[in-house]
């Protein structure tokens, strides 16, 4: 209420003094402006007793059904590593250069610990069609904004990669 009382006191202001003029000023209006005067202070005043009220009831920022609802709705947030490698994949299969530097040293390690758990060394007998992509000693690409891998391909070494056991 306190928020509002200025308010509704310079409104009441107001019309007070634009009915006072108008029943001064038009004689024959007076009936009608004494009317609307009054519908207007009634109108203040049922807004006096709104804002009152509104104050007088304790408010909460939420029910607590609301609080129950937004504890349910949270997402994990998911790992930064997980986060880094879909960048990474994502880079890889656009250009060739990401592919060389950011893509092919996981995919290289992850070969080469699957083949030593084997007891084996990666070569081009035990990788394969992949040897040339996962060489140690591959050149970095020349046209660094090339094609990198397409998903197909990359889902494809990744099924062969887990394959070897």
């Amino acid at each position: 209420m306190r928020r509002h009382l200025f308010d509704i006191l310079v409104l009441l202001a107001i019309s007070t003094v634009v009915a006072t003029y108008l029943v001064l000023s038009e004689p024959s209006w007076r009936s009608i402006t004494v009317r609307v005067y009054v519908f207007v202070v009634g109108g203040l005043a049922m807004l006096a007793l709104v804002a009152a009220a509104g104050d007088a009831v304790p408010s909460r920022l939420r029910s607590e059904l609301d609080a129950a609802l937004a504890e349910g709705t949270k997402r994990p947030k998911p790992l930064p590593e997980l986060e880094r490698m879909q960048r990474e994949v994502t880079l890889s299969t656009a250009s060739a250069y990401d592919l060389h530097y950011r893509l092919l040293p996981h995919l290289r390690e992850i070969a080469q610990a699957r083949l030593e758990r084997c007891g084996k060394s990666p070569g081009p007998d035990t990788l394969g069609g992949w040897w040339p992509l996962l060489r140690p000693d591959r050149e970095p690409p020349e046209d660094r904004f090339g094609s990198g891998i397409t998903l197909a391909q990359l889902r494809e070494l990744v099924a062969y990669l887990e394959t070897i056991r």
